[in-house]
């Protein structure tokens, strides 16, 4: 990596290029003519991107192509970074197969730490295959939310293969603060109900680690304390190794989420809310809390009218971070593009629609390092589009993870 830093610092148009050619390896793929969104830098026209052993090495314009490079000329066409997607249960509550339903939620108890979705997730799900047709190349895998506590998430990279393949990251601990009588299931009955089960569980967790830290400071004498996978999870929860998704105002008001956030504040948790689809009502509360939202479904649940799209932009404006996500299949990822274009048309910026298309859901994770943006030494996860990302005729035309196609709209060429 340091070398990659390196051999960027030399990039510029103004140092001769035998210098950088090289140190380059010799599967190095360079596009040119490409209009760039880096998306923490402005728009590149006419830019060149440089790839090579899985990263990018280099971009920006004027820059000249190695000798021996596999050249991809994108005249007219936009190159953003993979779409990021925060939110979905795909391989588990799998699309056209209404029998799978039953995989996305565990429910034989409220508490459900121990259950990591990794375990469940078929990979033969038709719903990967169209989520990377549309330029998604990371998703959070999630269990669902009819219980308080669902399971552990985990972060995919959309390359084929078994899931373990296609592996990434912890993607968190899933929490529910919904209204319990839409989950039909008997435990709790209401609202209130469903925030004391969680904080109750959580407290257990903080005693279960204080006796093993007492155990251990002990020098380990004595009989160690007896293991629990649900509170060791929990564990991580309260010591922040794992970030929270918190389903929280799908369909009933406002205050799941204002619950979601007394909860982050007393136990100190790093916690994102899921759908937020009353954000705009309690808004300034969820920035002044610092808690991202991960917004959705958008489309096709609201119109271009709707007011609830003014929630994610006022909270942009007051400095909050926000995601869009699909919740496929409740939604499809085709519409992720789409749906951020109607914020656009509500006063976004195009600069921060695509932040939520990219670089933001990548932070929810600890992963804005590695992916979400187009710069040097990052992973080279990008899409190829006809036109610019948010133009509702803009097609995805190629996508790449770590530098290989994976997919190619004309050759029929996907991996999944």
């Amino acid at each position: 990596m340091g070398n990659l830093r390196w051999i960027w610092g030399l990039i510029v148009p103004s140092v001769a290029w035998l210098d950088v050619a090289s140190a380059l390896p010799q599967d190095t793929t360079v596009l040119i003519n490409a209009r760039l969104y880096p998306i923490t830098g402005p728009v590149i026209e006419k830019g060149t991107m440089i790839v090579a052993r899985g990263r990018i090495v280099g971009l920006g314009s004027g820059l000249r192509v190695p000798a021996g490079a596999r050249v991809i000329d994108v005249e007219g066409k936009s190159v953003m970074p993979g779409i990021v997607e925060s939110h979905s249960h795909v391989g588990l509550r799998q699309l056209w197969r209404p029998s799978a339903r039953l995989e996305n939620n565990e429910l034989s108890g409220p508490i459900n730490a121990g259950v990591n979705a990794l375990d469940g997730i078929d990979v033969t799900d038709q719903g990967f295959r169209q989520a990377l047709h549309a330029g998604v190349t990371t998703v959070n895998v999630t269990p669902g939310s009819r219980t308080p506590n669902g399971g552990q998430a985990v972060v995919l990279k959309l390359r084929g293969g078994s899931a373990e393949k296609m592996y990434l990251a912890h993607g968190g601990m899933k929490l529910a603060f919904r209204l319990p009588g839409w989950n039909r299931v008997a435990y709790p009955s209401a609202r209130m109900a469903v925030t004391a089960v969680i904080r109750e569980e959580l407290i257990t967790a903080q005693e279960y680690l204080a006796r093993w830290r007492r155990y251990e400071s002990s020098g380990q004498q004595g009989k160690a304390p007896a293991r629990d996978l649900k509170l060791e999870a929990l564990g991580k929860v309260l010591t922040r190794e794992w970030v929270v998704g918190a389903h929280a105002s799908y369909d009933h008001g406002p205050l799941e989420m204002l619950n979601a956030i007394r909860i982050a504040k007393e136990f100190n948790l790093d916690l994102f809310i899921h759908h937020g689809r009353y954000l705009v009502d309690v808004v300034e509360q969820v920035a002044a809390a610092g808690i991202p939202v991960s917004f959705g479904p958008v489309l096709p649940d609201f119109g271009r009218e709707s007011r609830e799209l003014l929630g994610p932009v006022r909270l942009v404006q007051l400095g909050g971070k926000v995601s869009f996500h699909s919740d496929s299949p409740d939604g499809s990822e085709p519409y992720l593009r789409a749906g951020a274009a109607l914020f656009v048309r509500a006063g976004m910026s195009e600069a921060d629609a695509l932040r939520a298309l990219t670089i933001n859901p990548a932070s929810l994770f600890r992963l804005q390092d590695r992916i979400g943006s187009l710069e040097p030494g990052k992973d080279a996860d990008f899409v190829v589009l006809s036109d610019r990302p948010l133009e509702i005729t803009s097609l995805v035309e190629r996508v790449f993870i770590e530098g290989i196609e994976v997919y190619n709209r004309s050759s029929g060429l996907s991996v999944l």
